[in-house]
Order: C-alpha cells, then structure tokens, then sequence
C-alpha cells in the first residue's frame, strides 16, 4: 500500500505489467469459443487504454523548448481524464456481464441485450446505398443479427423465468426499449439502470462516482470543461493532483484482477503464486475500495 500511496505511477505499471499480465494470460488458457470471448476483448480493451494512460501520467508531448540535450514534456490532462473516464466504463461492462450476474444464463442475457443495444446505435448511422459498395449488404447482414438476437433473447432460459411484468422493463419491443444495465431486488423486482448507477453498484465508493462525473466534463467541451482548460493551460500540473488520478487507475486494475481470478480456475491458480504481500495487497485493496 506505502508503494501504491508514495510511487502511484510506478506502482501502476508494476499492477499492469505484472499482477494484470499473470491473470490475464493464465485466463487465455481457458478455451472459449462462445459468447464468454468476449469477456477477453474487454480486458483487453482495458489494457490497452491503460498502457496509453501510463504513458501519458509520464507526459509524452515534447514542449517547444525540448533539444537533444534536454528533452521536456508537457502533460495532457484532458487526454488523461477522458481515457479514465473509458477505462471505468469498460470496467463496469465487463463486471456487470461477465462478474456479478447471478448464473450463467443471465450472464448470457446481460451479454445479448449489450450485443442488442451495441447493433441498435450502429443502426443509426445515417447510411445511403450509395455511399460504397458494399453498405446494402452491411445494412442486411445488421438487420438479420438484429433478428436473429431477438429469437436468441426469447429463448434465453433466464429471460424465461422472469415475470413478463418485470422482463417488459429492460426488453420490449413494442416500445423499443432494451436495457443491459439493470439491477434486481427483492427477488424478481427489476430496476433499469442510467451508467452511473451501474457505477454506483459496480464500484460503490463515492471517489468513483466523483471522478467519473469530473472525467466526463473534461471528456466533452462544455463550459467547465473550457474554463478548466483556461487555468491549467501553460501550468505544470502537481503530483497532489496526478497521483489520485494514477492511484485510481491501480485500485480498477486491482478490481479487474479480482473479477478474473473469481471466474476463471486458472487465473485463480497463478494468483495464488503471487508473493504473500501482492496477494494480501490485492485482496485487502479490493475489499476496502468496494465499501462505501
């Protein structure tokens, strides 16, 4: 914890390159050939993002003044709040469908309904035939995945149990509304949820929910995201306000770490050959960090 608290960007690539690396690979070694791949891509979407947002805590935009004698970089905040903003929202994806579902089948469900929404905003493209060749075909192959899911829903055995007064909630298609996000209380009484209710139950503490709310005003260019940029421009920024940006950076990969050791056995194996103070780490983080 000292390292994570006094070296938060050194320690973030210990956590990536390291601890993630381990899981991750031992995880790959289970074979998927179904809709639980996808699981993978996330993870690796998020390590991706995360190897870019290493890269800019150290600053990678070389000033004016930089020469081959002394090299100086500037650092792009914005860059660095947007891509936390994704890698929080990749995280809750991943947890939500592939983590915390209550079995198999309503991991499949959960995983239908994103496939399902992902193909219903791609169908909003404004799209003419004439735009390339090949858009016509596009357009059928999208309605037929877009029909064929609706048959794969219906038929999803934990879709079947639920009562068609709570399902009609998160999937209708009179009134064309198709919800992945949801929560489920009091047995079978379902909740749609907004993306940062979905944080709110994914990541609980508070600090997540402030950032992601902070990190999404630097994401677009509204007012205060321009204001804040007229009074950091030219400014170097301090450790005071980078590191809790890296430090929650660690605690979401640490998130990820635990989410993959809880659903893969082998992941759960190389974890265990962790050194005794990783591992202690690890789980002590993730258990704090999940309280409110």
């Amino acid at each position: 914890m000292d390292d994570i608290e006094n070296n938060p960007i050194p320690t973030y690539q210990t956590y990536l390159l390291k601890h993630l690396t381990k899981v991750y690979s031992a995880r790959k070694e289970t074979v998927r050939t179904d809709w639980t791949r996808y699981s993978d891509l996330l993870i690796d979407k998020f390590a991706i993002h995360s190897s870019t947002l290493y890269h800019l805590f150290n600053g990678i935009i070389e000033r004016p003044s930089s020469d081959l004698n002394a090299r100086t970089t500037s650092f792009d905040l914005f860059s660095v709040n947007s891509i936390i903003r994704v890698l929080i929202e990749t995280y809750i994806a991943f947890n939500h469908i592939f983590v915390s579902a209550s079995s198999e089948g309503e991991k499949e469900f959960r995983f239908l309904l994103w496939q399902l929404d992902g193909l219903l905003e791609q169908k909003k493209f404004r799209v003419n035939n004439s735009d390339f060749e090949e858009v016509e075909s596009i357009l059928n192959e999208n309605k037929s995945r877009i029909e064929n899911l609706f048959v794969q829903i219906e038929n999803n055995i934990f879709y079947k149990s639920l009562p068609e007064e709570q399902s009609i909630k998160i999937f209708n298609k009179k009134e064309k509304k198709y919800n992945w996000k949801y929560k489920i209380t009091d047995g079978l009484l379902i909740r749609p949820l907004q993306i940062i209710e979905l944080l709110e139950m994914t990541c609980v503490a508070r600090i997540f929910v402030n950032s992601y709310r902070y990190t999404s005003i630097h994401t677009h260019s509204g007012f205060i995201s321009i204001e804040h940029f007229e009074k950091m421009r030219g400014k170097e920024v301090s450790d005071d306000y980078i590191n809790p940006l890296a430090t929650q950076s660690i605690i979401l990969t640490i998130f990820l770490i635990n989410d993959i050791c809880s659903i893969d056995a082998n992941a759960q194996n190389v974890f265990l050959t962790f050194a005794d103070k990783d591992r202690e780490n690890i789980i002590g983080i993730n258990t704090v960090c999940r309280k409110v």
